[in-house]
């Protein structure tokens, strides 16, 4: 991919220019944030500014598909894993690790829920039992970024509530690839045990490794580099830890942001902490992360909603309501009460990488067809939009319970 380093630049500035007028029309509108950064980045990319040009005659429009789109791509994906380390250096580990029961309850009962609701759904349609599978696995993750993004902005994350969201999030991503994997060898007939084994065994290790080597090796690492009078020597180092366990976790099947988010839990046990995460979120929240939730609202395709049929209603349906119920159920049976069960499974909504992923195999197994795949895009565009201003209704006057 050969890209041109004037069409980089012109992208980079419209992307920045873009993203902060989303966050002063969110702001307007009372919203958070990522809320204006997805509405602006349907506006200029084809959906809208592509159709407006179309009629012109022109070409003034970001297209993803550009040599620059999938540059600004690749950097928003950096945006995102900046995001969850900070995320990570933002929390109490004794806080987090108190979560974790209620946390593994929410996620299990969730992807169990959206699973059965998107199978049955499809099934009553008339379709196959493979393609019924495909259609309740995409509903099955959560995306995390989203929600994180939202959480942090209306000051939350740091809640009982929030560490369970987050901490079911993360234990949601490595369900839902386990899910991946055997729908993925269903489709293409290749399904072991000994593959399934291999995957869980690969992540189990990956954990272990990462989480007892690291809150021991990386603060040393930290502190040694610190004797150096280097420029910034002690973020850059940091952030190559991140980049490293990052491209590790890919490695295995998790989500880079994942292991993003435990650099992030083992640096915030260090005495550097607060600076380090001062000067992410200034290279993160000027650069990055605005990047990534504006070339979110660029891919979405709103043409995908001309495809609307009965089914698609339902299965929107389902998935605007599936993790909330499922997700909330669990939080009810991990002890909370109705309205903070209501807050997870707001929190547990949003959908994206994982769903288009599996519907991407589907499609490329021949076991799906393009409605599901049209139907996935509708999914992640709505409950994206849709999940900022729910999560700031349904945490309305949570400061002033804690």
């Amino acid at each position: 991919m050969e890209v041109e380093l004037s069409s980089v630049l012109l992208y980079l500035a419209v992307y920045l220019v873009a993203a902060k007028l989303g966050g002063v029309l969110a702001a307007r509108l009372g919203q958070p944030g990522v809320f204006g950064e997805l509405i602006v980045g349907i506006i200029i990319g084809p959906s809208i500014a592509g159709v407006i040009s179309s009629f012109l005659g022109l070409s003034l429009y970001i297209d993803p598909s550009a040599p620059a789109g999938q540059f600004m791509s690749l950097l928003g994906e950096l945006g995102i894993i900046i995001l969850m380390f900070i995320a990570g250096l933002s929390i109490d580990v004794s806080e987090f690790r108190r979560a974790g029961k209620p946390s593994t309850i929410v996620a299990a009962s969730g992807v169990v829920v959206a699973f059965l609701l998107g199978f049955g759904a499809a099934s009553i349609f008339g379709w196959t039992p493979i393609e019924a599978g495909f259609a309740g696995g995409i509903l099955v993750a959560t995306s995390v970024g989203i929600t994180v993004r939202t959480l942090m902005e209306i000051n939350v994350l740091h809640t009982k509530v929030g560490m369970t969201i987050l901490g079911a999030a993360v234990i949601d991503d490595v369900l839902g690839i386990i899910v991946l994997s055997i729908l993925s060898g269903l489709a293409f007939g290749s399904l072991s045990f000994f593959g399934v084994f291999e995957t869980l065994a690969l992540m189990g290790v990956f954990f272990a490794v990462v989480l007892s080597v690291g809150f021991k090796l990386i603060p040393r690492v930290l502190a040694y580099v610190g004797r150096f009078n280097v420029e910034e020597i002690v973020l850059s180092f940091t952030l190559a830890i991140v980049f490293l366990i990052a491209a590790m976790a890919e490695m295995v099947s998790i989500a880079a942001i994942t292991g993003a988010f435990l650099v992030g839990l083992i640096a915030s046990k260090t005495p550097a902490a607060h600076i380090i995460r001062d000067k992410a979120a200034t290279v993160g929240y000027s650069l990055l992360i605005p990047l990534f939730f504006v070339n979110m609202g660029i891919k979405t395709d709103l043409q995908a909603l001309s495809a609307v049929s009965i089914l698609a209603l339902v299965f929107l349906a389902i998935a605007m309501f599936d993790k909330i119920v499922g997700c909330g159920l669990g939080a009810l049976l991990s002890g909370y009460g109705l309205k903070d069960s209501l807050r997870v499974g707001v929190g547990m909504m949003p959908r994206a990488e994982v769903a288009l992923i599996m519907a991407a195999i589907g499609a490329k197994a021949s076991v799906v067809g393009q409605s599901l795949l049209s139907m996935t895009v509708m999914v992640v565009l709505l409950t994206s939009l849709v999940t900022p201003p729910m999560v700031k209704i349904a945490f309305r006057g949570a400061e002033r319970e804690r």
